[in-house]
């Protein structure tokens, strides 16, 4: 794993890097979306958490994450109904998707949160 970017090159490159590098999501840029986008949920938001809070502090722990990514790991009790109507429009949408009715949080915003050193509503 690469080096983290200096402070000097801004927050933007160091949350692109913490999505890279250590999220192992090597097509992540500014307009990408930690859920629906990069697939970050569960434990890794944790780790993606923690990365930005040894950098910024632990101010990071009071977003609404909730509202963004699903923290906990595991299905939801919806599943099998879910995964029926998937099979079922399949050949009309012709890919599977597991639907997220989570906001989206790009990392971009998360820069310029960190940026402006309080939470702003995307």
């Amino acid at each position: 794993m690469n080096e983290p970017p200096p402070i000097s090159q801004g927050n933007l490159a160091y949350v692109l890097w913490v999505a890279r590098e250590k999220q192992g999501c090597r097509k992540a840029q500014p307009n990408s979306a930690i859920e629906q986008d990069l697939d970050i949920v569960g434990d890794d938001v944790v780790d993606f958490i923690e990365s930005l809070e040894e950098r910024f502090g632990n101010w990071v722990w009071e977003w609404p994450w909730q509202r963004f990514t699903e923290l906990n790991e595991g299905l939801s009790l919806l599943f099998p109904f879910m995964l029926i109507w998937q099979l079922v429009t399949w050949p009309i949408r012709g890919h599977f998707s597991y639907p997220s009715s989570n906001e989206r949080l790009e990392l971009g915003h998360i820069a310029k949160v960190l940026d402006a050193r309080e939470w702003i509503e995307p």
